[in-house]
């Protein structure tokens, strides 16, 4: 049994340790969690809690981290494990910016760890059976790819003015989802974005980065903030020998394949480096992605 330490409970940490919940070859072992409300609770339902890194690394209690704070503490917490040499799994985006995330690859090559992104969806059976289509050339030229997220509801105010704006907090997997599928890089991106109406909030509501790869391929990401029905997720190829579509997340499945693939990601980050798994690389460009498009809007607005 793999022992993992969860750094940080909160959303996307609580989310983890659902779907590690019944793992047979993953176990969550400690976590490290600062907030003391929080922290109770989870120790009333039988985890070992500790209030910094520190404490986790002196009780020698885990084999692998998987890191979930707030992405603004990505950089700071990696550099607090790279003692312990032992393998990470970060949520994304891998820092707030490129260059924090070229900061993580020089230290974890420095350290000689094994990092790995958690970019799940490339643990989704669907769009790892839709890759392996594409590079067979089910659809003949690929011409056009769009993925789309949206969100049911907006996150509270303090995390959208903290997360770096929806294309970094969402964007970042559409980039990386439309890279992995491919296996083509994005040679020029535009964007568009539609501020948040709320008061107080600086956020978009919903975004579209327009992209060219460098096998001419076309493709789109749209990103949302309000989508009522439930949290949804989608891709669709079009090639000039078919087309498909894929609902990944909606209403009628729930959270159960993020959950699912979130298990399969850990897992297979257990047994060790796994070919579908996203690396520091990965997450510098998708960040340096996501940055350009935010740098066109700029630019555009000044014309």
């Amino acid at each position: 049994m793999f022992r993992l330490g969860l750094i940080g409970a909160g959303r996307m940490g609580q989310t983890h340790l659902r779907a590690l919940a019944n793992s047979s070859s993953v176990k969550v072992a400690a976590i490290v969690e600062p907030r003391a409300e929080v922290a109770a609770e989870l120790a009333a339902k039988g985890h070992q809690v500790f209030a910094n890194i520190g404490q986790l690394l002196a009780a020698d209690a885990v084999d692998g981290f998987l890191v979930a704070v707030p992405s603004a503490l990505h950089l700071g917490s990696i550099h607090e494990l790279l003692p312990a040499k032992l393998p990470i799994l970060c949520e994304k985006p891998t820092g707030l910016s490129s260059i924090e995330a070229g900061k993580i690859k020089t230290m974890v090559e420095a350290a000689g760890v094994r990092l790995q992104i958690g970019y799940w969806r490339r643990f989704l059976p669907q769009l790892q059976q839709l890759k392996a289509r594409i590079e067979a050339g089910s659809f003949g030229k690929l011409l056009l790819i769009q993925c789309n997220q949206w969100d049911s509801a907006p996150p509270a105010a303090a995390f959208r003015n903290t997360s770096g704006g929806i294309f970094k907090d969402m964007g970042v997997h559409e980039i990386d989802q439309v890279r992995w599928l491919t296996s083509s890089e994005i040679v020029s991106l535009g964007a568009r974005e539609l501020m948040s109406h709320e008061v107080g909030v600086e956020d978009q509501d919903s975004a579209v980065i327009e992209m060219q790869l460098g096998d001419q391929t076309l493709a789109l990401a749209t990103l949302g903030r309000f989508y009522p029905e439930a949290d949804y997720v989608g891709v669709e190829v079009f090639g000039s020998l078919g087309h498909e579509r894929i609902d990944l997340l909606d209403a009628t499945v729930g959270d159960g394949p993020q959950l699912a693939a979130l298990l399969a990601q850990a897992e297979a980050f257990a047994e060790g480096a796994n070919p579908n798994a996203a690396n520091i690389d990965d997450a510098i460009a998708a960040l340096t992605a996501v940055e350009t498009a935010t740098s066109f809007i700029t630019e555009k607005s000044k014309k």
